[in-house]
């Protein structure tokens, strides 16, 4: 087993202790009715909590029967050298990838090669890390675009008042992982994860 499939694993994501999700799994149809370059998308990353106006602040995401499979990714970590492409293996974005859109927000995007987003995982003092690094399954890290920024998480205001993810605006944020898997070079799993 190479060095490189000995670090890549399979983890699911939290952001500050909120499950991470889609779009499409907690907006309404009505807010993806238009084709705006500057409205959401359905494939773009959110957190499992929503904005209360009454409580002016964020407030966790009650689960329904219709979104109780939703709420959590799950990702596979493919190690190259001290970088990780991060590919999603939870239902409706199976086999696609944490990738920037072209206006720099992080969603699910098909692999596209050498264009495919990158990602260095930080402790919390930024020095860049591995799955060597860790002594246990549940670690907290920064996630770097490769040669950008260190993702940061931002209100998407107006009728959507949902986090967003993007490596220029924002508050830099701690991922919480949970690692299922140690060593998994490519998923043998050919159903997604729930």
């Amino acid at each position: 087993m190479s060095k490189d499939q000995e670090r890549s694993f399979i983890a699911r994501l939290a952001c500050e202790g909120s499950p991470m999700t889609f779009f499409e799994r907690v907006l309404s149809d009505r807010h993806f009715q238009h084709d705006d370059e500057d409205g959401p998308h359905k494939h773009l990353i959110t957190t499992a909590e929503v904005y209360s106006a009454d409580l002016q602040k964020m407030v966790p995401l009650g689960v329904t029967s219709k979104n109780k499979n939703s709420i959590g990714i799950v990702v596979h970590f493919r190690c190259y050298d001290d970088y990780y492409n991060l590919q999603i293996l939870s239902e409706s974005y199976y086999n696609k990838y944490f990738s920037k859109s072209t206006q720099g927000f992080l969603g699910a995007l098909p692999a596209a090669g050498g264009d495919t987003t990158s990602f260095n995982l930080l402790n919390e003092s930024f020095k860049t890390v591995t799955l060597d690094d860790f002594n246990n399954d549940n670690q907290t890290v920064y996630l770097q675009a490769r040669n950008a920024g260190v993702i940061k998480k931002m209100l998407w205001g107006a009728q959507v008042n949902r986090y967003c993810f993007h490596d220029l605006a924002g508050h830099q944020v701690l991922f919480k992982l949970q690692i299922l898997e140690r060593n998994v070079a490519t998923p043998q799993s050919t159903t997604p994860y729930t």
